[in-house]
């Protein structure tokens, strides 16, 4: 049994100190100054605006699909390798301490969401609901559980790989959470309590089918081997990281955009970048589900002129820093750089195609904030809008990443 204990702890200790070494170039002035600016004027606009809340503003129903995203994405981190498929197979039976260690592990280390949109969501929560100390952390209380049920859910799920499986699970949470979540605030216990029951339910149902089945070691280790990707990723933006690998998936039908770029030699380095945004690394993928967001925010909740921008400039960090990473995947390359194009073709390319990303982003943004602001309020915005992703692209990342 303590060896089993060494292999967790000693990869613990492996995974925080390979996230700290990363963190050290991460959180630098750059992006200090950036969540400073963020935050302050963020925290400048909702004060404002929680003095003029309008009358017909869904408090209840934004504060539950605000909580219930936070609650919904749960999972366990295994920190499993490749190896473990042949090493610890042996094993499994005795492996429920070490997966105990990894589901505490993994729930602390997920908490901080909850609690910075808590923090977030109280001023509203007061104001519209008039309630008390006690209450408030009542309801901070039943969100660490509902976690933690919907982590044990999720865990549950892993033995069922299959991604119809999976997408159904989440919906069926994220249902179930936003109801009894709703029902909380609203202060309806009767029907968060039957929400809890059939919750509860549901849990029963998995612990028993799941009960004698082995580990689904490949998916597990799949998982892993993916969230960790997604954390390369993100350091890669201020550091070389050895351990990323590139993820390509083939998406034919997104072939026809690459038709309309012109065959001539200044557009080498475009058509690859553009190529790459499409098909490798899930930039698109990323790209689609930031968009996704900032559209049902600008959608289900009313935003004025600042709020826009406030949300304008947000999207545009949010998607601009995901996608500066694959400029430094190909910069060190040695077959990219016998092109016969000059190095400032390669960067003019790179912030052309980031520039075109997202003014489309911004485009199709502007044209839900039409529905609150009007037409020439709307127009000013975009003009705003395409301002900043330019100030973004061509002095932000073009000083900051694209160096010489």
């Amino acid at each position: 049994m303590r060896s089993i204990l060494d292999i967790w702890e000693s990869r613990l200790n492996a995974y925080i100190k390979e996230v700290r070494t990363y963190l050290r170039y991460m959180l630098n002035d750059h992006l200090l100054f950036v969540m400073i600016f963020v935050v302050g004027g963020g925290a400048y606009w909702y004060q404002g605006w929680l003095k003029n809340i309008p009358s017909h503003f869904p408090s209840a129903f934004v504060m539950a699909i605000l909580l219930t995203f936070t609650v919904t994405f749960a999972y366990v981190r295994t920190l499993l390798k490749e190896p473990d498929i042949v090493f610890l197979l042996p094993l499994e039976k005795r492996l429920q301490v070490y997966l105990q260690k990894a589901f505490v592990f993994s729930f602390i280390s997920q908490l901080y969401p909850i609690i910075i949109v808590f923090v977030i969501l109280v001023p509203l929560y007061v104001r519209e609901f008039d309630v008390s100390g006690s209450e408030l952390i009542l309801l901070f209380f039943v969100m660490l559980i509902l976690k933690m049920v919907n982590q044990f859910v999720q865990w549950k799920l892993t033995y069922f790989p299959d991604r119809t499986s999976q997408i159904s699970d989440f919906i069926v949470r994220f249902t179930l959470n936003f109801l009894f979540i709703y029902f909380f605030v609203t202060k309806n216990y009767l029907f968060s309590s039957i929400v809890i029951i059939i919750f509860a339910i549901y849990t029963y149902y998995f612990t028993k089918v799941t009960k004698h089945k082995p580990l689904k070691w490949q998916f597990l280790i799949d998982e892993e081997n993916r969230r960790l990707h997604n954390f390369y990723r993100i350091a890669n933006l201020f550091t070389d990281v050895p351990k990323l690998k590139n993820q390509v998936k083939r998406r034919k039908w997104l072939d026809w955009i690459l038709t309309t770029i012109t065959y001539k030699q200044s557009n080498t380095f475009f058509y690859l970048y553009a190529r790459s945004f499409l098909r490798a690394g899930d930039y698109f993928g990323i790209y689609i589900r930031l968009l996704l967001i900032a559209l049902f925010i600008a959608f289900t909740i009313p935003l004025s002129f600042i709020g826009g921008t406030i949300l304008a400039a947000l999207m545009i960090f949010s998607t601009g820093i995901q996608i500066v990473s694959m400029y430094k995947q190909y910069h060190n390359l040695t077959i990219p750089s016998l092109y016969p194009v000059g190095e400032d073709v390669k960067k003019k390319s790179f912030l052309t195609l980031l520039f075109i990303i997202l003014t489309i982003q911004e485009m199709l943004l502007t044209i839900v904030l039409f529905i609150d602001l009007g037409f020439v309020n709307g127009l000013l915005q975009f003009f705003i809008n395409i301002i900043l992703a330019y100030l973004f692209v061509y002095f932000y990342v073009a000083k900051r990443f694209i160096k010489s």
